[in-house]
């Protein structure tokens, strides 16, 4: 045994400084990832009770405004709802699944539904997914092609840019006016490598983040395929899991590329990330929260010019990513939980999610209401009440009212609760 040690000790007195710094460079890559997930959960796991840099001073501010332990994972849902998802500017989708004029894809997001479509002007538009009648669903289907959207309630119909182009009824009134009664339209940008983005309720059309190109030239990439899959546990569980991915993949061992090039992995936004999965194949998943426990996945593979996969090959990597989500979101307490804590880098800083939530709390508690800012609200004036008692008329509910007596302003444009 004093022989086998004396050896062994030669032996590694005998190795040169590069062999050493390899073996340790070797075992920092192989469980730093684990090891860095690992502090991450013990802190998230009580994120909300550590003074964070971006919230300390809201903290101290907010007084005596709810905390996270003291509101229910729905209450913090709907929170989020109004603070975050409703004013944060949402990665949604890619030019190129948009091919021909009249292609649409409908989208929702905690409830709020919208659609996004390609006009004859070759121009992509995105307008909430609610008749200004009486707030019905305007588009059923999940995806397609056409020039004219129809509400299935009184017939209300409207074009690709949103507008009235028929109201059964209310076109024969004198104070009605088509052109003030179109679709509500979202904030959308459209950026140069064909990424969409939309804002409820954006005061700049600047987006949140200094870099919004997706590391790859998405311009020269085409949608080749794509699926929607649910995972029952909190958005911000997944949220931090692409946080986690975008920051391992930029590769801190630079020098350590040469033996094994990391896959690459970007953050779009806070709720969507792109990711290569192999030389001439790249997939954005983007998260679409439905309720404190569900989340939609939007799962869109792109290949890149002059390049043909087989169906094999999308079938292959489309049950990779299923089976990579159903990990990621496999049942944990600390993720399935409302309370997580979440925070992820924006334009060189730490965007921290409970401080915008508490923000938003001490502007609701100023105001003495819930602010909304997704939410149209109905206007009181008389051309309201005319038209339910016309509406009424028209479900069988009640007396027609004479049309020449109608309000000849019409009080639309002040908006409509949905």
């Amino acid at each position: 045994m004093a022989f086998t040690v004396s050896n062994s000790h030669i032996l590694w007195q005998g190795m040169s400084f590069p062999a050493y710094l390899f073996i340790v460079s070797c075992l920092i890559y192989l469980f730093g990832r684990s090891l860095i997930n690992c502090l991450g959960a013990l802190i998230s796991a009580d994120g909300h009770k550590v003074a964070h840099p971006a919230s300390g001073l809201d903290q101290a501010e907010k007084g005596s405004l709810k905390r996270p332990e003291d509101m229910s994972d729905d209450e913090i849902f709907q929170l989020e709802k109004r603070a975050f998802f409703s004013k944060t500017w949402l990665y949604i989708s890619h030019r190129s699944r948009f091919d021909k004029a009249g292609d649409y894809h409908v989208f929702d997001v905690a409830g709020i539904s919208f659609f996004v479509v390609l006009g004859k002007d070759m121009k992509l538009r995105a307008f909430h997914n609610v008749c200004r009648h009486r707030a019905y669903t305007v588009v059923r289907k999940s995806c397609g092609t056409s020039a004219r959207f129809s509400c299935k309630y009184h017939g209300w119909q409207y074009d690709d840019e949103g507008k009235l182009v028929k109201a059964p009824k209310f076109d024969e009134s004198l104070g009605f006016k088509p052109e003030e009664n179109g679709l509500w339209e979202v904030k959308l940008i459209l950026t140069r490598e064909g990424l969409v983005f939309v804002n409820f309720d954006a005061s700049t059309m600047h987006l949140p983040f200094n870099n919004v190109r997706s590391h790859v030239d998405m311009g020269a990439c085409s949608w080749v395929d794509g699926m929607d899959l649910t995972c029952e546990t909190n958005w911000k569980g997944l949220a931090n899991e692409f946080s986690n991915q975008s920051q391992w993949s930029q590769n801190p061992f630079g020098w350590f590329s040469g033996f094994r090039r990391p896959k690459m992995a970007r953050l779009l936004g806070p709720m969507s990330m792109i990711k290569e999965l192999n030389e001439d194949l790249w997939c954005t998943m983007t998260l679409l929260p439905r309720s404190q426990s569900e989340v939609i996945v939007r799962c869109d593979i792109y290949a890149k010019e002059g390049t043909n996969p087989s169906p094999q090959t999308f079938q292959r990597w489309k049950w990779l990513l299923e089976k990579e989500l159903n990990v990621l979101s496999k049942p944990d307490e600390a993720k399935a939980s409302g309370r997580s804590y979440f925070a992820y880098q924006c334009g060189g800083r730490t965007i921290d999610l409970f401080a915008i939530l508490a923000q938003h709390q001490r502007n609701e508690k100023m105001a003495k209401k819930k602010l909304q800012p997704a939410i149209r609200v109905t206007g009181l004036a008389d051309i309201d009440e005319e038209a339910t008692a016309l509406c009424d008329v028209l479900d069988g509910k009640g007396e027609s009212p004479p049309l020449e007596n109608c309000s000849r302003k019409s009080s639309f444009p002040q908006t409509l609760e949905w």
